[in-house]
């Protein structure tokens, strides 16, 4: 009968583990396909039957980086990474002693941390016309520090409305304990309160690293050339007289990694930051 039961056991464990396989395959899909299709020659991305075995060419990865008319693969990149980080740090700056007030004193009244949060929630496209319109009067569009500024808008509420909850859960005790001993507000923020956040901060920051790598319409119509980002530029291979669908795949390719690799190097404090809180 213990036999049976192992048995019973190990199949229902080979079984979990064959939907986990199958379930990681169907949500990976899409990009292994866009990874081998950077690799093919042109004429096989069009076949109308799928190729699997091919001899792979780097033919695309190269035409990326060989700048050709107004085409600049490697400017749009560096305007990408430029943005995205200065974008993350400034928003972690900004939002954490905005956060820290709302959270300990209470700052613009009980109704304010959403108010904040509800900049998220109105289309994006909504502010499009009366920031273009202050771009235009201040001298912003096609400008990185404009898309900057941009992006800060609707990165700051979210960081502030996460941290807020975070800072809300360390028990005030700790401060006051600290206070007693000669902290200043300061010290205590920077000795007590940061280090027991430090995994919502991590958090934080990948999300808004995340949000401003990917973001697509404030870059296509605040910028033109100067600006341009790489999910812009990347969008420059769809043109009336065809789609270019290997440097579609390439680019796409290139603009995975960096977010693959922040979230690689920061996966366990955004699980820790994400689910457990900061108070361990």
């Amino acid at each position: 009968m213990a036999q049976q039961i192992e048995e019973i056991k190990k199949k229902k464990k080979w079984s979990i583990y064959l939907i986990l396989i199958i379930a990681i395959v169907i949500t990976n899909f899409p990009l292994i396909w866009i990874f081998l299709t950077g690799f093919k020659p042109s004429d096989q991305i069009i076949s109308t039957t799928p190729v699997w075995f091919f001899t792979p060419t780097v033919e695309h990865y190269l035409s990326l980086f060989q700048s050709t008319g107004d085409f600049n693969f490697p400017l749009y990149l560096t305007n990408s990474l430029i943005i995205t980080v200065t974008t993350t740090i400034l928003s972690i700056i900004i939002a954490y002693p905005a956060a820290y007030s709302i959270a300990r004193y209470k700052t613009g009244g009980g109704n304010y941390s959403f108010w904040i949060l509800s900049i998220r929630m109105l289309p994006p496209i909504v502010f499009l016309v009366p920031i273009s319109i202050l771009f235009r009067i201040y001298g912003l569009t096609d400008t990185v520090m404009g898309i900057i500024v941009v992006y800060l808008t609707f990165n700051i509420p979210f960081a502030t409305w996460i941290m807020k909850s975070f800072i809300e859960d360390i028990p005030v005790d700790l401060e006051n304990a600290a206070y007693l001993d000669g902290y200043t507000q300061f010290q205590v923020m920077s000795k007590i309160v940061v280090p027991l956040t430090r995994s919502a901060i991590v958090a934080v920051a990948i999300i808004c690293f995340i949000f401003s790598w990917n973001e697509f319409l404030y870059a296509l119509m605040l910028s033109f050339t100067n600006a341009t980002t790489l999910t812009v530029g990347t969008a420059s291979f769809v043109t009336g007289y065809g789609i270019q669908w290997g440097k579609i795949a390439a680019a796409a390719t290139v603009a995975i990694i960096p977010t693959l690799t922040v979230g690689f190097i920061g996966q366990k404090y955004l699980v820790r930051g994400l689910t457990m809180g900061a108070v361990k």
